[in-house]
């Protein structure tokens, strides 16, 4: 269970403990659908949405990606404070990603005005849950981070020894075009989805191999399954 009072640290680390609670909740889900699309060798990517709530009351968004070559899982837990609604998405290789409560509003406002703020959650990552980062100047500060995502791009700050970025704010993507070190993270989503098709291989440490980060974690559902 996440409660206010953890620290972004800590609730990585909650997060990534019971993160194979959600793990066997997609492998029963969908190892079938799994099975056929690799099975049938068919071509695109299956893509699918759920949420869940794990035995130890941890909230989840996911996404689940399957294509004939590779199963991917985003996971992105949520929690609540006086705040609003936190966030905060889960991969296998680089640091967690937070949003603070601005963020998702100033995102919600932008694409989803009408929504209630947990429904807006839920859709943001379904748009949202393929993240290209790399280093980005923002506000003077050290350790800065943008993401490229589908309906714009993310700004903030890397905390080393939490491991964890967090944004601060959001741009959509005509925002985003006036800057030009952010325009051109556009072409990376493109590279994204070649990565939906297969997995290249990681180079150097993966504290600083950007091109690994936000892609979430790779499985295969049928073993899940019978592991079970």
């Amino acid at each position: 269970m996440i409660v206010s009072s953890m620290s972004l640290a800590e609730v990585a680390a909650a997060l990534r403990k019971d993160v194979a609670h959600l793990q066997q909740h997609v492998a029963g889900r969908f190892a079938d659908a799994e099975q056929f699309q690799r099975k049938q060798q068919l071509t695109g990517v299956v893509v699918e949405h759920g949420e869940y709530t794990s035995p130890d009351r941890i909230q989840w968004h996911y996404v689940l990606t399957i294509s004939s070559r590779k199963t991917t899982l985003y996971p992105m837990g949520w929690y609540f404070t006086r705040e609003g609604i936190h966030l905060m998405q889960l991969d296998e290789q680089g640091p967690a990603t937070y949003l603070q409560p601005h963020v998702l509003e100033r995102y919600r406002q932008r694409y989803f005005k009408d929504a209630e703020v947990l429904t807006a959650a839920g859709l943001f990552h379904q748009r949202n849950y393929d993240k290209a980062c790399e280093p980005r100047d923002y506000n003077d500060l050290p350790d800065t981070i943008a993401s490229a995502i589908e309906d714009g791009y993310l700004l903030g700050q890397l905390h080393r020894v939490e491991n964890v970025i967090q944004y601060h704010t959001f741009y959509d993507v005509e925002m985003g075009a006036r800057h030009k070190s952010l325009k051109e993270m556009r072409r990376l989503l493109e590279w994204r989805r070649y990565y939906n098709a297969m997995t290249p291989k990681a180079k150097g440490d993966p504290a600083s191999d950007h091109v690994h980060w936000g892609r979430g974690f790779e499985l295969r559902l049928q073993r899940l399954r019978r592991a079970a």
